[in-house]
């Protein structure tokens, strides 16, 4: 579904804020000339910027105008929710491991806080086989699409859906939350690793996990530590890409579609009568 104009100024300002070419601090035009700079309407403007405000990526200041926040102490899954969305919008290598550094960490954190969930209903007589079923299941799914030459999109969202019902199992909502507006970027990164990695061998460790946790034949903490190095060793592929790629995020075209191709602050700053500004022919870091 193509984007509104308010949405896409939106997206706009995000990317820019990302980049870098916005700084915290940072004041914005008047309305009536952004509006102009951007060769957008007021009420488009007006309508992007109240959704920049609402994830703290810009806010007012009495007598001062509307400032561009600082992204690290203000900005919140919101704000990286939207950052995902922007298919022009290239994130760099630094945030992407940064990202599947944290994945690495938040996905076993997951199966103990499940795990431990399924010992204190099992103490309590509560059976917890429908979602052990579930699970099972959704690995099968996945061993089946595989046989059947499904594209690793396909495969990655499959998995994907996965680790999205090991974070419900927590009962956690905050991590739901987090693997709510994380999902993009996890897609991004699982159909990496898929194309880096023997996905049947995979499947089949996921397999002997759920088998081992369902019997509860060792300890949380030794499963934890076998999965915890398990997908370090896993992901080491995937950590070498990441470190082969341009490292800082960049707009290969602008978010908001007019005439002017913006991606950059000075090119707004310019004007509608300064000249496109011409896209560079380099390698897509994606």
């Amino acid at each position: 579904m193509a984007k509104t104009l308010p949405d896409q100024i939106a997206d706009l300002f995000i990317a820019l804020i990302f980049t870098g070419e916005l700084k915290p601090g940072d004041k914005l035009p008047p309305e009536r000339q952004l509006a102009e700079l951007l060769s957008v309407d007021r009420t488009s403007l007006r309508m992007a910027l109240r959704t920049l405000g609402r994830m703290n990526a810009v806010h007012s200041v009495q007598g001062s105008g509307i400032r561009v926040c600082d992204m690290n102490r203000d900005m919140g899954l919101d704000f990286m929710d939207n950052l995902y969305r922007i298919p022009e919008l290239e994130l760099g290598g630094d945030f992407l491991l940064s990202g599947l550094e944290l994945f690495n960490r938040a996905i076993p954190t997951a199966i103990k806080l499940a795990l431990e969930k399924r010992l204190a209903a099992a103490r309590s007589g509560e059976t917890t086989i429908e979602n052990d079923n579930r699970l099972l299941t959704m690995i099968q799914d996945m061993y089946q699409a595989l046989e059947q030459g499904e594209d690793l999109k396909t495969l990655a969202k499959m998995d994907v859906a996965y680790i999205d019902t090991l974070m419900a199992a927590t009962g956690n909502q905050v991590l739901q939350a987090s693997a709510n507006s994380s999902r993009r970027i996890r897609l991004l990164l699982t159909e990496k690793l898929f194309e880096l990695i023997t996905v049947k061998k995979h499947l089949s460790f996921q397999v002997g996990m759920l088998m081992k946790a369902r019997k509860m034949e060792e300890n949380i903490d030794v499963l934890i530590a076998e999965y915890l190095a398990y997908i370090e060793q896993l992901t080491q592929p995937l950590y070498e890409h990441l470190r082969s790629i341009s490292a800082n995020p960049r707009l290969s075209s602008s978010p908001l579609k007019n005439d002017r191709n913006i991606r950059s602050w000075q090119q707004v700053l310019a004007g509608p009568d300064a000249p496109p500004e011409r896209v560079p022919l380099v390698k897509p870091i994606r």
